[in-house]
């Protein structure tokens, strides 16, 4: 591809293009970004050669935008010819809601989740070697072209990233429990905090509450588009929680001690998850 236009220069789209840029994968990258300063901040790192306000009718296209701002996109971009690639933390609710606006998609148009954030954010948090050794989780439509389907994986693999296919509302219902329970419950847990006990807190509570500095406007909207495998998350989470307070509650020590050893083994099972 002779160019890529990043939506949104945030952390995702200008981690991948600094990594584009590095392997070689466009002659030219630039940035459609309403915000000025992020914009402007981008051009200076050299993760983009400069802005747009248009998207090129060949241009191969990384709408790395708020995930509820990507069905729009989808729409305007619907007679697209390049790829379209998304990078949303949701995809099945995603796919969804692209059917109730009409189905109106780009047909080189590649659903697309890495496994890659940072809690933290914004042109400067970016970094070529993001998605190095990264997962990537890819969720095609029926639509999808197998030849899109194979580009759009060379670059993620270009990139150093794992690329993996999986079923749009399967991949809703595990990263509930995998991805956004967690920072439901980072969150939650810091409203409960004093402030002025945090200079008693220790690795445990820093290792725990890391992913509590994320982004609200992107997290909220996570939260909303998958609402419903978020719901059942959670109450599957009660019920284990239940289990413990009832434990405790009873000083049963025994049933503690196998909860605790049964999420252990389970913990360490995963390995190095850096």
């Amino acid at each position: 591809m002779s160019q890529l236009i990043i939506v949104g220069a945030g952390l995702i789209g200008c981690s991948f293009a600094a990594g584009a840029r590095a392997a070689g994968l466009f002659s030219e990258i630039h940035a459609l970004e309403p915000d000025v300063s992020a914009a402007t901040r981008a051009c200076e790192l050299g993760h983009v050669d400069g802005t747009v306000t248009e998207i090129p009718a060949s241009a191969a296209v990384l709408l790395a935008c708020p995930s509820h701002a990507v069905v729009g996109w989808l729409n305007k971009l619907a007679d697209h010819k390049g790829p379209v690639i998304d990078v949303a933390s949701v995809k099945g609710a995603l796919l969804q809601q692209l059917a109730a606006t009409g189905d109106l998609a780009p047909t080189g148009y590649v659903p697309c989740h890495p496994i890659a954030g940072r809690e933290t954010s914004g042109p400067d948090a970016a970094a070529a070697t993001l998605f190095l050794d990264k997962l990537v989780i890819v969720t095609p439509t029926a639509a999808t072209h197998a030849e899109q389907l194979a580009l759009v994986k060379s670059w993620w693999r270009a990139l150093g990233a794992r690329v993996e296919e999986m079923d749009a509302d399967e991949h809703d219902r595990v990263y509930a429990s995998t991805s956004h329970l967690p920072h439901l419950l980072a969150f939650a847990y810091l409203l409960g905090v004093d402030p002025e006990h945090l200079h008693h807190s220790g690795g445990g509570f820093r290792d725990f509450s890391r992913i509590g500095a994320s982004d609200p406007d992107m997290w909220s909207a996570i939260f909303d588009l998958n609402s419903e495998a978020l719901l059942l998350a959670v109450e599957d989470f009660r019920g284990h929680l239940d289990e413990f307070v009832d434990a405790i509650a009873a000083q049963d020590s025994n049933r503690l001690h196998e909860l605790i050893a049964q999420a252990r083994v389970r913990r360490l099972g995963l390995g190095d998850l850096t």
